[in-house]
């Protein structure tokens, strides 16, 4: 392994060379860039078990996608990569399948819903930090729907926003994802359904929050069974007004959890 010091500095490929950068220490590396072919691993009898583990890290990745699908109206508020996190649950999910053989496992979020309940989306300022009062919901499987009860906030005693913004308010999601089979399809819209987003008025930050029920219901014309999990998922976003009918959300600001899955 060399160093760059001075004069040229580049990171990346050149020929047989590779050059980066190191967290922990200045300057730049040079080393030769090693590894096996593409081909080889495509093809080769010894590169088998790559091959299976490589198609069902791929299998992981795409049932992840279902999840942050299904998060799409809180997902913006995520303070950390919650891809990477969803795909290592969906690896434990899949190392439960023992009915089918390696390399073409099936990611069964069905069976293992209790893995994704609870889902902190924000971690430095969870959301249950700044909401300190438990939410009532229930998902009903039979109508496709949901409700979630809203409760009395007062600032300091049951709510404490800790970002420098005049205005929150709350977002409720509803949506339904399928379970993931070998070979790993790219998800379609058949796969999905949903609820519109419920988003409540806009509220002053300094002031108390009279409770409200919100309920929600899919949409997309699906007949869920079993395979279908539910996630009901809540935000709280923060906002400035810009003119006196319209909001702007203040990006980077907020938080926001999976409630329950069923």
């Amino acid at each position: 392994m060399a160093r760059l010091r001075e004069g040229i500095d580049f990171t990346g490929k050149i020929g047989g060379l590779s050059a980066y950068k190191r967290k922990d220490m200045d300057g730049t590396f040079v080393r030769r860039a090693e590894g096996v072919s593409k081909n080889k691993i495509k093809t080769a009898k010894s590169f088998e078990r790559t091959r299976e583990n490589n198609l069902e890290w791929k299998g992981c990745g795409r049932a992840a996608a279902r999840i942050r699908w299904a998060l799409l109206f809180v997902r913006h508020l995520a303070d950390h990569n919650i891809a990477a996190e969803f795909s290592r649950l969906c690896k434990v999910m899949q190392l439960q399948d023992t009915a089918n053989p390696r390399g073409q496992r099936s990611i069964l979020l069905s069976k293992h819903r209790d893995l994704l309940e609870g889902f902190r989306i924000t971690q430095k300022n969870p959301f249950d930090g700044v909401v300190r009062h438990p939410l009532k919901c229930e998902i009903i499987r039979e109508t496709g729907s949901a409700w979630v009860e809203l409760p009395n906030l007062m600032p300091e005693i049951n709510l404490f926003i800790p970002w420098q913004y005049p205005l929150f308010r709350f977002v409720i999601s509803l949506q339904a994802v399928t379970d993931l089979h070998y070979n790993y399809p790219a998800f379609t819209k058949n796969d999905t359904d949903a609820a519109p987003a419920a988003y409540t008025a806009w509220q002053p930050a300094g002031q108390n929050y009279t409770g409200e029920r919100i309920e929600l219901q899919l949409e997309g014309g699906q007949k869920p069974d079993d395979s279908w999990t539910f996630i009901l998922s809540v935000g709280l976003e923060m906002g400035t007004p810009i003119s006196n009918n319209v909001v702007n959300t203040v990006k980077y600001a907020g938080c926001a959890r999976i409630l329950i899955v069923g």
